[in-house]
């Protein structure tokens, strides 16, 4: 079963840039398209979800360190839908002529850490009233 996020819950919506954002996900079985609201918030409770709809392929623009983990942990395959906006219907005409292109070990490490550097510039709040933020998350050295 390959997912992708999409940002509608039309059939031939756009992928979603962002994984664990996504309000929606697309899910095709080789024949069938259904789309699914997603109601989990964050990266690993989306990775489990998508498990127990049997998801094995996964197509993404976007993902995070711990949902990659979860998915590495579970042999999911990873297909790069792209920078540009893709629609549905082109995910799947890809998928039909074997032409998505799956990810390399290295692109899918330059996507985390361009998460990592790029979406996590926000606070996060713990009980105990305290919190951290990972803003400038990324260290830069000058010579």
């Amino acid at each position: 079963m390959y997912a992708f996020p999409v940002k509608t819950a039309k059939d031939n919506s756009a992928v979603a840039p962002s994984f664990c954002k996504a309000k929606y996900f697309a899910f095709y079985d080789g024949e069938n398209l259904s789309i699914k609201r997603n109601e989990n918030t964050c990266g690993r409770s989306v990775m489990q979800w998508l498990l127990e709809n049997d998801v094995k392929k996964l197509i993404i623009k976007d993902i995070g360190r711990n949902p990659y983990k979860l998915a590495q942990k579970n042999n999911f395959e990873f297909y790069y839908a792209g920078d540009n906006r893709v629609e549905t219907i082109e995910i799947l005409n890809k998928i039909k002529t074997s032409t998505l292109e799956k990810l390399s070990q290295q692109k899918l490490q330059e996507i985390i850490e361009n998460h990592n550097g790029t979406h996590h510039s926000h606070e996060h709040k713990h009980g105990n009233g305290h919190g951290h933020s990972n803003k400038n998350k990324n260290s830069f050295v000058f010579v």
